[in-house]
C-alpha cells in the first residue's frame, strides 16, 4: 500500500525439537494492538509462558509501558489521515516505525537488537536489547530515550495467569495454567512449567501485581500482570534502561517439616534457588545505558555470562573480557 517495506516478526529458536526454548517478537505490526519489541509468545517444553489478548483495540503485550501522565505531549501522527487509530479514530494512528538494528544467530545464544521511533506516538525512541540463551533462558533490556520532556510512567511488564507463591520486591515466578482460545471459551491442558520474571533492581522501581480484568474484559485469557513501575519527568534525550531476565525451570513446592501450626515452621524449599525461583542466582553486576552485564548461576557450579555492550567498549570483570555488542558465555566451576 505505501511501497515502503517494514520487519514484521523477529523469531527466537533454540532448535526444531519438541520441547525447544522459543520466542516470538513483534516488530511492526499492520493492524492492532500495536506492540513493536513486545514478546508476544515464549515456549519451553511445550509450556506457554503468556498470552495475548485476542482482539483488536489497545493493548501492552509484554514490552515496556510507556504512559503520558498528564496528556501534554505532543503526540505523532502517521501522515496518511485515512488510517485509524487502535480507537478506530481517522487521523490518530501512531507513527510508529520499527526496525532491527542488529542480529547474530550463533550456536549457543541468539543476539539482537529492536529500534522503535514514536513509540505509541509519543515523542520517544525506544530499543530492546535481546540474548536468547538457547534452551536456558531470555535476557532483555529496554531502552527509552526522551525527545521532549514530560511526565512518564514507564514499567517493564509481564502479562500471565499466574503470580507466585514465590515473589520477591523485584521478581516473581509465574505460569499459565490453561491457555484460552475463542475469546475465553475453550482451554487447553498444559505442562506444569513455571517462569522466572526478574527485573534488575532499581531504588526508584517498584514491583506491582496488576489485575488486568479491571479495566479491559478481553484479558479475560490472561488477567494478571507484574510490572516493575517507574515515574518522573526525564529531561530532553535522557535515557532509562531496564533489564530483564525470563528462565523457565521447573515447578517447586515447599515440603512439610513440621507439624507445629506456626505457619514459619510448617513448610520450606530445599535451598534458596528453589525458594525464590532462581532469581537468587542472578546478579547484576553493571547496569546503565552504556552497558549491562549479568552474572548468572542458576545451576549450581554453572556460571553464566550475559553482556550488552552497544558501544562495543573494552570490558573486564572477574576473569570476563569483552568488548562486543553481545556476548553469552557458560562455564563450569
Amino acid at each position: 500500500m505505501t511501497g515502503e517495506e517494514w520487519p514484521d516478526k523477529l523469531i527466537l529458536r533454540s532448535g526444531w525439537n519438541p520441547g525447544d526454548f522459543f520466542g516470538l517478537i513483534e516488530l511492526h505490526p499492520t493492524s492492532f494492538p500495536a506492540n513493536p519489541g513486545g514478546i508476544m509468545g515464549l515456549n519451553r517444553w511445550g509450556a506457554p509462558f503468556t498470552q495475548i489478548v485476542t482482539s483488536k483495540g489497545a493493548s501492552v503485550e509484554n514490552r515496556l509501558l510507556i504512559e503520558d501522565v498528564n496528556q501534554q505531549a505532543k503526540r505523532r501522527y502517521h501522515s496518511d489521515k485515512l488510517r485509524i487509530d487502535e480507537f478506530w479514530r481517522s487521523g490518530s494512528m501512531p507513527d510508529i516505525r520499527s526496525e532491527v538494528t542488529y542480529f547474530e544467530d550463533t550456536p549457543q545464544a541468539t543476539y539482537a537488537r529492536v529500534r522503535v521511533q514514536n513509540m505509541d506516538g509519543l515523542p520517544v525512541v525506544y530499543e530492546r536489547e535481546f540474548v536468547f540463551a538457547k534452551n536456558r533462558f531470555l535476557a532483555t533490556r529496554e531502552i527509552v530515550t526522551f525527545e521532549e520532556s514530560f511526565e512518564a510512567r514507564l514499567a517493564p511488564l509481564w502479562n500471565t495467569h499466574n503470580v507466585g507463591p514465590q515473589i520477591g520486591s523485584h521478581w516473581a515466578n509465574t505460569f499459565i495454567h490453561q491457555p484460552v482460545a475463542n475469546n475465553g471459551t475453550r482451554s487447553m491442558k498444559s505442562p506444569p512449567v513455571d517462569l522466572l520474571v526478574w527485573f534488575a533492581p532499581r531504588k526508584d522501581c517498584e514491583l506491582k501485581v496488576i489485575d488486568r480484568l479491571i479495566d479491559d474484559p478481553r484479558a479475560e485469557a490472561c488477567p494478571n500482570q507484574v510490572r516493575y513501575q517507574w515515574e518522573g519527568t526525564p529531561a530532553i534525550g535522557e535515557k532509562l534502561v531496564f533489564t530483564q531476565v525470563y528462565y523457565p525451570h521447573s515447578p517447586y513446592r515447599a515440603r512439610a517439616t513440621s507439624n507445629n501450626p506456626n505457619p514459619n515452621t510448617r513448610a520450606a524449599y530445599a535451598n534458596e534457588l528453589q525458594a525464590t525461583a532462581h532469581a537468587s542466582g542472578i546478579q547484576i553486576v553493571k547496569d546503565s545505558s552504556k552497558a549491562s552485564v549479568l552474572r548468572l548461576e542458576l545451576t549450581p557450579g554453572q556460571v553464566e555470562w550475559v553482556v550488552f555492550n552497544p558501544e562495543m567498549e573494552p570490558l573486564q570483570i572477574e576473569n570476563l573480557q569483552s568488548a562486543s555488542p553481545f556476548l553469552y558465555r557458560s562455564t563450569s566451576r
